[in-house]
């Protein structure tokens, strides 16, 4: 089953964001494979078309294929992100994928 995990920074969080960004990118590596897609939201005006700074992110959405909501909420619980406080907002919901059509 598809879960949307989308979750915003507290304002003024993007040192705390940078500095734990290698600790999560290593906490999120074997959690791969269940990621169908994700990444980070980042502030209007923020030029995407290439590398962003990672203080320009401020907050992120990841969707999952994964057995149960429970292996979603134990991902975040225990993302360093959470544990350090860097969230305002977190939703965790399954998801009913409309388009693209996930069937072809």
């Amino acid at each position: 089953m598809r879960f949307a995990l989308v979750r915003k920074d507290k304002p003024g969080m993007a040192d705390l964001r940078a500095r734990l960004q290698p600790e999560h990118a290593a906490y999120q590596a074997p959690f791969l494979p269940m990621i169908v897609f994700g990444g980070g939201m980042v502030a209007d005006g923020v030029d995407t078309s290439g590398d962003v700074d990672i203080r320009d992110v401020i907050g992120n959405v990841l969707v999952f294929e994964a057995p149960d909501r429970r292996a979603v909420e134990d991902f975040h619980a225990n993302d360093p992100y959470t544990r350090e406080g860097l969230f305002e907002t977190a939703i965790i919901e399954a998801l009913w994928q409309r388009v693209p059509d996930p069937n072809g």
